[in-house]
Parts: C-alpha cells; structure tokens; sequence
C-alpha cells in the first residue's frame, strides 16, 4: 500500500485492482424478492439508488481520465421507477415492479442480461458488487 491509498476508501482500491485485472471478483449477493406494500418497496429503492450515485462517484474517480465513466440512469417515461448502472455496453438495472395483486404492492428487482429474475439485491453493499462485475466481466 502507499502513501497515498490512505486516503481511498476500500471500496476505491477494489476498483482500483479490479481495472488494472488483480482484483478476485466475487458475484453480487442477492436474494428473492418478496412482494411488500409499494411504499416499503419504494423505500428499499431510494435507499439503493442514493448508495449507488456514492458508489458510482468514487468509482468513477478511480478510472482512468480516458476510460468511459459509469453512468447513473434514473428511467423517465416508462411508468416504472428504475435505475440504471451502465459502463459501456453492459448494465444492471433496479426497478420497483408493481404487482397486480394484492392492490399497493410491489417488489424490488435487479434486471442483468443473463441473470435470474425475481431477484432484488441483498443489501445497499451490493451496490459496490454491482460496479465491480461492470468493470471486471465482459460478456
């Protein structure tokens, strides 16, 4: 470590070694989504898409200048309230998927190409996760 990594949080220096290919990528911890009361399930959203424009802004500080940025995409004009992660081609997308029944209710989902559905991430962690398999994997 030098002097200078003091002042990178953990998660920076894994994004750090994960660009320059020295980093063990683990996969993003998630769980199955269970239906809940749309407010509930707009709470857990917010909360994730607030921790992902933090992750988002420390990661993109330790790209490279030229290297694309990873982007933060709120959806406008689909009738869902959703996010999306997006470097380059590849992306993660988190929404509030409304149910249609038990009136007012909803569950959180992560949307990857080639991933389960029903699935919603486990913890606002797994945001950092989510930005790494980005930057590590290429599909």
């Amino acid at each position: 470590m030098s002097e200078r990594d003091v002042v990178f949080t953990p998660f920076m220096l894994r994004v750090r070694d994960t660009v320059s290919g020295t980093a063990e990528v683990a996969r993003p911890k998630l769980e199955a989504s269970p239906v809940a009361t749309i407010a509930y399930a707009v709470d857990e959203w917010f909360g994730l898409r607030a921790r992902a424009e933090h992750v988002i802004a420390e990661a993109n500080a330790m790209l490279d200048p030229a290297a694309p940025r990873i982007e933060l995409e709120d959806e406008h004009g689909t009738g869902q309230l959703a996010f999306v992660l997006r470097w380059g081609d590849r992306w993660a997308r988190v929404l509030v998927a409304a149910e249609p029944s038990p009136e007012h209710a909803a569950r959180v989902e992560l949307q990857q190409p080639g991933g389960a559905a029903g699935v919603k991430p486990a913890d606002l962690s797994v945001l950092e996760d989510l930005i790494i398999d980005l930057l590590a994997n290429k599909r």
